[in-house]
């Protein structure tokens, strides 16, 4: 995995890009590979935040989640919980074709 942030770095030295964003890039690159990895897992800070939100409003993200292979709107049982960009992320399935579908909650 190492090789691929390596050739990333190379070829942006290539194209004159700074060490400065070199880094930044390649950081932000590690982090979302990393947060891609760890699907399908609930975070306890993502569980704490989402249980601040009352029963009756956490309903209404949870049946708002579109599916671009069906249309549906809803997420399967099972979803996973996931604090993205300061906001908790609902990941899971679509209750109709199976789909991976996601939704972030303001």
């Amino acid at each position: 995995m190492a090789d691929k942030y390596e050739e990333m770095a190379r070829q942006m030295r290539a194209d004159g890009v700074s060490e400065k964003m070199i880094a930044r890039f390649v950081t932000e690159e590690i982090e979302e590979d990393e947060f891609r990895r760890s699907k399908g897992v609930t975070e306890i800070e993502a569980l704490r935040e989402w249980k601040k939100i009352p029963e009756h409003i956490r309903k209404l993200p949870l049946a708002n989640a579109f599916c671009h292979n069906c249309g549906t709107a809803e997420f399967a049982p099972g979803y996973t919980l996931r604090m993205r960009h300061g906001r908790v992320l609902v990941e899971g399935c679509c209750t109709e074709c199976g789909a991976e579908v996601a939704r972030l909650c303001d």
